[in-house]
């Protein structure tokens, strides 16, 4: 499925969990429940209710799990300005979180929603 161009609803049971690859980009929206969002490299938890919402701007991967039965939306982020030239944007290519080492490391242990 090709998450990039269409929104996607999605429904976690209590404590299930989804790994979602390279999820730059992307947006979650909240509709029912709490989601807990873990992304690689980046120090903050970010805990979604009801109406919330988050874009994802790191091309690592993103943990998702659910504390109760939750419901949320996944679609493509609508795009921010860019700041910083073109030198940041070519110096973000040898960012290491491209290459994300947690996804591979839960690769097999998680649901797998691939976003490209």
């Amino acid at each position: 499925m090709e998450t990039r161009k269409q929104i996607s609803r999605i429904t976690l049971a209590p404590r299930e969990a989804i790994l979602l690859d390279h999820a730059a980009g992307m947006e979650v929206t909240v509709r029912r429940g709490r989601l807990w969002l873990t992304q690689y490299g980046d120090s903050r938890d970010i805990v979604l209710g009801p109406g919330q919402s988050f874009a994802m701007t790191l091309p690592s991967g993103l943990a998702m799990s659910a504390g109760g039965e939750v419901d949320f939306l996944l679609r493509p982020a609508v795009p921010a300005r860019r700041s910083g030239g073109w030198l940041r944007r070519f110096a973000g290519l040898f960012d290491p979180r491209w290459s994300s080492a947690a996804s591979r490391s839960l690769e097999g242990r998680l649901r797998m929603h691939r976003a490209a």
